[in-house]
């Protein structure tokens, strides 16, 4: 299914030729168009050939609808077509697989999918997918594995699960609330408790399951999905120390020239093209991250790196033509190849500075 544009969404794209780099409503606009130009073209409720990003840039997707509801309509067949048509890419029921980390990625989405449309199948599938999730969390070291045979245990993985947990107590009935907040809890104490959170408030890829100990590398989305989580949490608890601490990894995830940022305040992630379809895929949780942050609690610096980067990828990683807007994986430049992925992350980058500047 190629979902057909709308007036809304056509006025908008052809408004594109007099937008700046700070048009960030005309500017996701025509970023979304051109990302669902990718959707069903492999697979029929996929975009492209991906499976846990197609997750990502669904809830993509139900965010911008979110923002103007003369555009909701434009793709709202998209939703439902996913849902009954995606499982068919694998061979598992429903959207279920060997990989918790991919179970949460679709679980989180669907809530995002169910906030906007208020759908009550797109709940019972989030709560479907986290009753799953929540029966690995045996390991020896705590938390949960990467994958459901065992060995790594993921940070990404951990924080979509407290995530899910904190998001589902927000939006079941008051007598079904508190087994999903006992379980958030549990497992952000878990992470704080066990390493992964440096000195430096920088989050590592996960824990070694022979030692217990910290290990991997620091990526971008592990930065943003325990933002997520963080004012899933809050809003859950009404307690504003998730929020500090969200924003300790946010200052040290946003700061100028730091592990993330370039001099200029731009992303680091896929400089010199170094992304395959994975990690070009990572910076938009974190753009996701740091708006739900940044309008639970606003920071001029999170509000400022947001804006510098969406201008920077307007400038520097864009190709228009024919007003279909290609975005490339590198923010700073130059522009690379594009794919659906690239899409959603620039997509992402680009809500966010238009949410948080409305």
């Amino acid at each position: 299914m190629r979902p057909i544009l709308s007036i809304s969404s056509l006025l908008l794209a052809t408004t594109l030729v007099s937008a700046d780099d700070a048009s960030y409503d005309v500017n996701a606009v025509c970023t979304c168009d051109q990302m669902m130009r990718y959707y069903g073209t492999s697979n029929n409720g996929l975009w492209g050939g991906s499976w846990w990003q197609s997750a990502i840039l669904m809830a993509s997707l139900a965010d911008i609808s979110s923002l103007d509801s003369s555009y909701n309509g434009t793709y709202f067949d998209t939703y439902s077509n996913t849902y009954s048509n995606a499982p068919s890419f694998n061979s598992y029921t429903g959207f279920l697989d060997d990989f918790y980390d991919d179970e949460g990625w679709w679980g989180n989405a669907w809530l995002t999918v169910y906030d906007l449309t208020k759908n009550p199948d797109y709940l019972n599938l989030a709560i479907s997918i986290y009753n799953d999730i929540s029966g690995g969390v045996n390991t020896p070291c705590g938390g949960l594995y990467w994958e459901k045979n065992g060995g790594y245990i993921a940070s990404i993985a951990n924080e979509l699960y407290i995530a899910l947990a904190a998001s589902l107590a927000n939006r079941v009935s008051s007598d079904q609330k508190q087994g999903y907040l006992d379980a958030a809890t549990t497992g952000w104490d878990w992470f704080f408790n066990i390493g992964v959170v440096g000195d430096d408030w920088l989050v590592v890829d996960g824990v070694d399951n022979n030692t217990c100990q910290p290990t991997g590398n620091k990526y971008s989305y592990n930065q943003g999905v325990i933002l997520t989580a963080a004012v899933e949490l809050a809003t859950a608890t009404g307690n504003s120390t998730y929020l500090d601490l969200a924003g300790n990894i946010a200052n040290a995830t946003t700061a100028t020239n730091g592990t993330f940022a370039d001099e200029n305040g731009v992303l680091k992630d896929c400089a010199n093209d170094s992304c395959d379809i994975q990690g070009a895929m990572f910076k938009g949780p974190l753009f996701r991250g740091l708006r739900q942050l940044q309008l639970a609690s606003p920071h001029d610096n999170w509000k400022d790196f947001i804006t510098t980067n969406a201008k920077s990828l307007w400038n520097n990683a864009l190709n228009v033509t024919n007003s279909e807007c290609n975005t490339g994986s590198a923010f700073m430049g130059p522009m690379t190849g594009v794919n659906e992925v690239t899409q959603g992350s620039a997509l992402d980058c680009l809500v966010a500075a238009w949410a948080v500047t409305s």
